[in-house]
């Protein structure tokens, strides 16, 4: 689930992001995608453009729903097995505005001073053709994705993480047997 946030921007908007940097400055453009096409099935790009999608007022999207999610909140809550490390790693939000990557991170979940919450790697789509278009403030802390002006804007905190990964160590001493977990 990890790269599946690529795809909603084409699907969702009808549009595919380009970027380029001019003179040390980002700069983002929009073209219009064609449709989604495989074994001979088409799903039309643009959902937000298709007649009837004005009731829908955003689409709230998660690529958490997992496992090592699981994991993590349990462990955060003191539920970390015995003998046991576990190991967060991958991207964060990048506040510049002329970068094009995340920040890379580490953290240890086991740590005292982890935090995570169940919200913290909701999206919410935004559907600039909605009937009843939700006002951005009644998600804090989620990030938020609609045009302005036809360009792209994201709202996310400075600590949202874009995609990680959760590696679980068990620790043995060097003389005891390792059994398959």
């Amino acid at each position: 689930m990890t790269y599946t946030h690529s795809a909603l921007w084409p699907y969702l908007y009808g549009r595919r992001m380009g970027w380029k940097i001019v003179d040390g400055k980002l700069e983002v453009s929009t073209m219009r995608g064609s449709d989604h096409v495989f074994a001979g099935k088409s799903v039309p790009t643009g959902f937000f453009d298709l007649p009837g999608s004005e009731n829908v007022s955003a689409v709230l999207f998660s690529n958490a729903g997992t496992l090592a999610k699981f994991d993590r909140m349990g462990v955060a809550a003191g539920f970390a097995a015995p003998q046991h490390r576990y190991l967060r790693f991958g991207l964060k939000f990048n506040s510049d505005p002329n970068s094009v990557m995340g920040v890379p991170f580490s953290v240890e979940v086991d740590a005292p001073s982890y935090h995570e919450a169940w919200s913290d790697e909701l999206q919410l789509f935004h559907n600039p053709n909605a009937k009843y278009p939700l006002a951005r403030r009644i998600f804090p802390g989620v990030t938020q994705h609609y045009f302005e002006d036809g360009a792209p804007i994201t709202l996310a905190r400075a600590d949202t993480i874009l995609g990680s990964r959760t590696i679980i160590l068990r620790i043995v001493d060097s003389d005891q047997e390792v059994t398959e977990v």
